[in-house]
């Protein structure tokens, strides 16, 4: 699965003449180590350090709001924030609703099974 953050809106922020002062991304925090909730009910995780170092690269303050994922992309169009950063694979059908950024993480599903047990 490749991890995408879903903001192509962050580099219009980067190379405007004037930085966002606040950028509030939309996440689902039920994706550790990514994106989490702690003890606390702090957002936390990978794609939390991630947006508050492209942030503070961009002298803007970072807030993150927890949705469910599959609202994630419905809340986007809807304005209620504006950028998403959590564990999404590009799927042509999201790729007709959003713009996608180049990926930053990638991984491959694998399944495992105790050896000898299938042929192959």
């Amino acid at each position: 699965m490749k991890k995408l953050v879903l903001a192509a809106l962050l580099a219009s922020f980067a190379t405007g003449s004037i930085a966002a002062e606040k950028i509030n991304f939309g996440v689902s925090a039920t994706y550790p180590p990514f994106e989490s909730l702690d003890a606390s009910n702090k957002i936390v995780g990978f794609d939390i350090d991630l947006a508050t170092a492209l942030c503070k690269q961009m002298q803007a303050e970072c807030t993150f709001t927890n949705h469910a994922f599959d609202s994630l992309i419905p809340a986007l169009k809807f304005r209620k924030y504006d950028a998403v950063i959590s564990g999404m694979d590009i799927t042509p059908e999201r790729s007709k609703q959003v713009a996608f950024s180049n990926p930053y993480y990638a991984n491959s599903a694998l399944v495992i099974a105790k050896k000898d047990t299938y042929k192959t």
